[in-house]
């Protein structure tokens, strides 16, 4: 389980927000932004369609999301809107992610056929939680602070909770999974010598 390998399919399902993101940043510029955000959003979902790959509950929830969510805002052009819309998105996601097994796609063998079903389901629900509260802290941003605060916020702080939280998990299930994997050896080891 190699850290960028894992963490190589979440990237990808978030492109269109890191285009949205990236691009509103650099130019300030709504419009553009959510326009390629949108493209990027039904592009990834297209090449996954045709190249008949599997696609999970959240990358359905994330091209309905960005969809909605771009042309909404591109009918209001209202900057507030905008940015209380990501805590309506973050929420969205958080609650599939609390009611769903989200994480099935991304895990590969090594961690199903090593790790508890219920250390993965509480993983998977602790993402939701960290949403969710994402999604209450820029709302609360969004309301009571300048389109300035709100751009430095949303710049920094749901990337890097998102990635601390990447790394925690991959460090906790990689040292889960070493045990269980020696335990198991241990085991084998074991049974060819009680029958002795």
């Amino acid at each position: 389980m190699h850290f960028f390998r894992a963490f190589k399919p979440i990237a990808l399902d978030l492109i269109a927000t890191i285009f949205f993101a990236v691009l509103f940043w650099a130019t300030g510029n709504i419009l553009l932004a959510t326009l390629v955000g949108v493209a990027v959003g039904i592009g990834r979902f297209i090449y996954l369609k045709m190249n008949k790959l599997p696609i999970g509950p959240l990358q359905y929830l994330s091209v309905v999301l960005v969809i909605v969510a771009g042309v909404t805002t591109l009918i209001t052009n209202n900057p507030q809107f905008m940015m209380v819309k990501s805590s309506v998105v973050t929420a969205a996601v958080g609650i599939v992610m609390l009611t769903t097994n989200w994480m099935a796609p991304y895990l590969p063998p090594i961690v199903t056929e090593n790790l508890d079903q219920k250390v993965i389901n509480f993983a998977s629900r602790g993402w939701g939680v960290l949403q969710i509260v994402l999604g209450a802290a820029n709302a609360y941003i969004a309301l009571n602070f300048s389109v300035a605060t709100w751009t430095l916020y949303t710049s920094f702080v749901p990337t890097t909770a998102t990635v601390a939280t990447f790394v925690l998990q991959y460090v906790v299930f990689r040292v889960l999974i070493r045990r269980n994997i020696i335990a198991k050896g241990a085991a084998g080891d074991a049974a060819p010598a009680a029958t002795r």
